[in-house]
């Protein structure tokens, strides 16, 4: 088994005073052969999620930054390679990293081979799960799409796949290039159930005049009401003004008649359920989990947080003109989050970005936010 290493050293401390979320960080570092140590030239080096990246120089080096304190998730890509993902903490000091990559090793995968029309058909199922099925995922195209590759499940209706090389998305509504490296990706055709999971980075469309300011517009219109919008808006106690309401939900199985206006779910097994929804502000659901360095919190939310956002949102605007959307409101946008179970942490840091993406998943119009209408991390609305 080839093990990869990481190593992390810290350069030098900054010292802690109560302007400390003022203060900014570098992540440098070398990136080099895990067997030879020799330096890796032209590796990738990038904040997941993010626009922020480089490649090495001659010497293997690079430098990121600066940061705000907080989580970071850096990655280090190289041809070959296997990509090496490490969480670094900015909160006192710089730090200084040095990546061992491993050669990637000859995978004896059960490589799928397909007639030409069943895999076209599953190119076109991977590509609406990536993308999504909105006008920005319909105009967005993945360059190297024939680098996917199909693999066994384990049944006929799972399609599990997987790609040796970075995915180029070209994304015109939004005026990005997004990079992805694939870790990640099934489909049951049977249930509809979907997951992906890979590295994602952003980069900015060079250009000015007219498409760059349409591109500015696209871009804040992608973000209202987003689920980024909301997370920040959250953490900044600023839900009121910024348009978004929160109900706590919790569902109960029936004892007794229900009251008026109550919501009653009757499942298919006989077993009847309602539907609580109880407002509830930031200071109910917010509850500090760790301030060391930076702050993050943990969101306490019952078997759904209902998220409304007072405004009709340019992705419910085009996604009811070509579908019923069940649960949305004629001027009010429904979204939510729904903790996985078993209950896992939901961590948010004091920027608004999650930490723990695993703990849940997306309801309502969330559901579409693919990544042809994601916006990176470090996106600041202008």
């Amino acid at each position: 088994m080839h093990f990869l290493r990481t190593f992390i050293i810290i350069l030098f401390l900054l010292p802690l005073c109560n302007c400390l979320y003022a203060q900014s960080f570098f992540i440098r570092g070398t990136v080099v052969d895990g067997d030879t140590g020799q330096p890796l030239a032209n590796a990738s080096v990038f904040i997941n999620n993010s626009t922020s990246g480089t490649v090495t120089n001659t010497a293997g080096e690079f430098q990121l930054g600066p940061f705000a304190p907080g989580e970071y998730e850096v990655v280090a890509s190289f041809v070959g390679y296997h990509n090496i993902l490490y969480v670094a903490n900015l909160h006192s000091a710089s730090l200084k990293i040095k990546f061992e990559m491993g050669r990637k090793e000859q995978q004896m995968r059960e490589l799928l081979i397909l007639p030409s029309e069943t895999r076209m058909r599953y190119l076109e199922i991977f590509k609406h799960t990536l993308l999504g099925q909105t006008n920005a995922a319909a105009r967005a195209k993945i360059k190297n799409l024939k680098d996917v590759q199909f693999t066994a499940g384990r049944s006929s209706n799972e399609i599990i796949a997987y790609c040796d090389t970075t995915l180029v998305v070209d994304n015109p509504e939004l005026g990005y290039v997004v990079n992805f490296d694939l870790v990640d990706f099934y489909f049951n055709r049977s249930t509809g159930e979907s997951r992906f999971f890979g590295y994602t980075r952003f980069f900015d469309k060079d250009t000015d005049g007219e498409t760059k300011r349409r591109w500015t517009r696209r871009r804040r219109q992608t973000y209202e009401g987003s689920s980024m919008h909301f997370f920040r808006s959250l953490v900044n106690k600023n839900l009121k003004q910024d348009g978004f309401n929160m109900q706590n939900v919790y569902r109960k199985e029936m004892k007794r008649e229900p009251g008026a206006g109550t919501t009653i779910t009757i499942q298919s097994s006989g077993i009847s359920s309602m539907d609580m929804a109880v407002p509830v502000t930031e200071d109910s659901i917010l509850h500090v989990y760790s301030d060391s360095g930076y702050r993050i919190y943990q969101l306490k939310i019952a078997d759904w947080l209902r998220v409304l956002y007072n405004k009709n949102t340019a992705l419910k605007n085009e996604m009811t003109k070509n579908r019923i959307i069940t649960g949305q409101l004629r001027d009010i946008t429904v979204s939510g989050v729904r903790p996985v179970k078993p209950p896992v942490p939901l961590l948010v840091d004091y920027r608004g970005r999650l930490l723990t993406a695993m703990s849940f998943y997306y309801d309502g119009m969330w559901m579409y936010e693919r990544l042809a209408n994601m916006l990176p991390e470090d996106y600041v609305p202008e």
